[in-house]
């Protein structure tokens, strides 16, 4: 089964290692949540085509004493180094722990086998061995210190493997790689101590697990079956875990939170055990392991990090005035982009990431009362001097990170970091003067992912300070008629829950329903001005115009029946549907529905439908629909493409 691997540890020629490693130090707080964020970066430095997403997978499986004898004399060398450093707390503290977790807790046994993780990733070039010292696969498991990542890669400290490590309880990972011609790379390897082997000759704190002497095993047919590749792309086996009861979550969290952009981009799938996280399932992904908006702690707190805003932001850039997008090609830094996103209880952040997508930190700035940013420079140059600023850690960008020149900070990259904060800066600035008002959040839609509650229309006041676009002339103002509404024009339009009248009760053609600004339900004689297209409750008259049905039943009696209504209008391959989101108290088989929309000279109009996924069009009816109990989404296409208000009569035909 091992195909005569066995452990190689060289002899000792320089400076002794002990127990405090600090390659992994940096990681070992939440070492579930770290490795995910490094993995993850480390794939997307390695894309083989950038036409489809890289995909990694993280997948549990045991390693059974039995069937690889030869590694698990690992234990040996454990001994070996507890021996070694018997009078230092902290080795005896490591490596019992070691020898604990090998053997369990009832004398005399020994585990038969132990958990352990494939992080394994596709559509990426592999990591390629030669006998120099700038390869892959030379620098992630045999060397300290050393990246070979190139421009627009993630790290450039070499220390991301310490996350690798952090998570053994053995400190020992299991490499298997081929790149994209076909040859391939098998090795172990474990970070212990300088310790004596047992011809009591001084041996190194490293040691590597093949049949090569001590090097890369490069001929497949001599890699274990098990741990053998069929495609370009790396397999790191993480060999060992502690018990972690929400390690799960943790990972998908993290994933969330540092790579939602990513995926958004379709750069990036990720399999996290059985669940699936890519861009057709992301918002849905995230609402289950988020709830609201709302971030706690402070933004070097990583674990208390909440996506959902920052993605929103991205995601529906300038749909509305809540969702802004500065663009600048800055002299040093080259092309920027920032996106907004404006809502009270946001928290006042803005998340930086460059090329890999990935969040490198967060920063607040309370230009603005509620908002959550995102900064992103992914061009070449740009990238390559924040890419250079970062930490070993990649959280942080700091210019005494950047390599020095003659001992000084380099020009360019001082210019570079102030023009970030500058073009950061000017942007909020341009939108502090922006103040919301009253809002009143709507909830029961998330199930209805392509339609966030964010983007309904709210029953808000924007307070405009700039100039506002009359919603009845069309022409610029800083002045707010009485006549006008305080919501800007958007192409997301909300319509207020509307119960009708009683069921089962006579048609009337003027009942309509509505609610008053205390949302206590009304009926209505005539026209309803809230739903009219622009007037505040109560300021309307009573006049509208009424609107008959195109086509009566002669052979089917039709009574009113109670449903409400919330609507969003949204723009799709150049068409504006509005989404009715219909509540029905009933399974109604056979229901019709005639649609009034809200014109700005304040009176009601009938206006022909031209397309639907529910019913059968009658101008501006729709007939023969299937309403279920409960929610129920009919997208509708008016014939002037525009967006309205709309009022709704809604019949059982029986």
């Amino acid at each position: 089964m091992e195909e005569n691997c066995k452990w190689h540890f060289k002899p000792e020629g320089g400076s002794e290692i002990g127990p405090n490693d600090p390659l992994h130090i940096t990681f070992k707080g939440n070492p579930y949540y770290s490795i995910v964020r490094e993995a993850i970066q480390n794939s997307l430095d390695a894309i083989a085509d950038n036409n489809n997403p890289v995909v990694v997978s993280f997948q549990y499986f045991d390693l059974n004493r039995l069937e690889f004898p030869a590694f698990f004399e690992i234990e040996n060398h454990i001994n070996q180094c507890l021996e070694y450093y018997n009078e230092n707390a902290d080795a005896k503290r490591l490596f019992g722990d070691m020898l604990k977790y090998l053997n369990g807790t009832e004398e005399g046994k020994k585990r038969l086998k132990i958990s352990c993780l494939k992080i394994s990733d596709a559509n990426t070039k592999g990591m390629h061995f030669d006998e120099g010292t700038n390869s892959p696969f030379y620098a992630f498991l045999r060397a300290s210190g050393v990246s070979s990542k190139n421009l627009g890669a993630g790290g450039s400290f070499g220390f991301g493997k310490g996350a690798y490590f952090a998570l053994s309880p053995i400190k020992t990972l299991i490499v298997s790689s081929k790149d994209t011609e076909g040859n391939v790379f098998f090795e172990g390897a474990t970070r212990l101590t300088t310790h004596k082997n047992e011809n009591g000759v001084k041996t190194s704190a490293f040691g590597f697990y093949d049949n090569n002497s001590g090097c890369p095993t490069t001929i497949e047919n001599e890699i274990p079956e098990v741990l053998k590749r069929e495609e370009s792309g790396t397999d790191v086996n993480i060999i060992g875990l502690w018990e972690e009861k929400d390690r799960k979550k943790l990972m998908i969290k993290s994933v969330l939170n540092n790579f939602w952009l990513a995926i958004h981009d379709n750069k990036l799938i990720v399999q996290i055990d059985d669940v699936e996280i890519s861009k057709s399932n992301l918002e849905q992904t995230i609402d289950e392991y988020f709830e609201g908006q709302a971030e706690s702690g402070t933004p070097t707190e990583i674990e208390s990090w909440n996506p959902k805003s920052y993605l929103k932001a991205v995601k529906y850039a300038e749909n509305n005035e809540q969702f802004k997008v500065f663009k600048e090609t800055l002299p040093t830094i080259g092309k920027v982009k920032m996106y907004v996103y404006m809502d009270k209880g946001l928290p006042n952040r803005t998340s930086y990431f460059r090329t890999p997508r990935m969040v490198v930190f967060k920063r607040t700035n309370r230009k603005v009362k509620g908002y959550s940013a995102v900064f992103i420079c992914d061009n070449e140059k740009g990238n390559e001097m924040l890419r250079l600023m970062e930490n070993p850690a990649h959280n942080e960008w700091n210019l005494d990170n950047y390599p020095k020149n003659e001992g000084q900070i380099d020009t360019d990259a001082r210019r570079g970091y102030g023009e970030i904060s500058k073009f950061i800066n000017d942007s909020l600035e341009s939108l502090s003067k922006v103040k919301t008002g009253k809002k009143l959040a709507f909830q029961g839609l998330e199930e209805y992912l392509s339609i966030p509650e964010d983007l309904l229309e709210k029953e808000e006041e924007f307070d405009y300070e700039g100039d506002l676009t009359n919603m009845f002339s069309g022409n610029m103002s800083n002045k707010v008629t009485d006549e006008e509404t305080p919501l800007q024009t958007t192409e997301f339009e909300n319509v207020k829950i509307k119960p009708t009248i009683t069921p089962k009760q006579e048609v009337k053609e003027s009942d309509f329903v509505g609610q008053d600004e205390n949302n206590d339900e009304f009926a209505t004689t005539g026209g309803d001005n809230e739903s009219s297209g622009g007037d505040m409750p109560g300021q309307g008259d009573s006049d509208a115009t009424e609107v008959q049905p195109q086509e009566e039943s002669t052979t089917k009696s039709k009574v009113l029946i109670k449903v409400g209504l919330r609507i969003a209008a949204q723009r799709q391959n150049g068409h504006l549907f509005h989404n009715l989101i219909i509540y029905a108290d009933d399974n109604i088989p056979n229901a019709e529905l005639e649609l009034l929309v809200g014109a700005d000279n304040d009176r009601d109009d009938s206006l022909e439908i031209i397309e639907t996924d529910n019913g059968n069009i009658a101008h501006n009816a729709l007939k023969n629909v299937n309403l279920n109990y409960g929610k129920n989404l009919i997208k509708v296409r008016f014939a002037d493409n525009l967006k309205h208000t709309v009022k709704i009569k809604a019949y059982e035909l029986q």
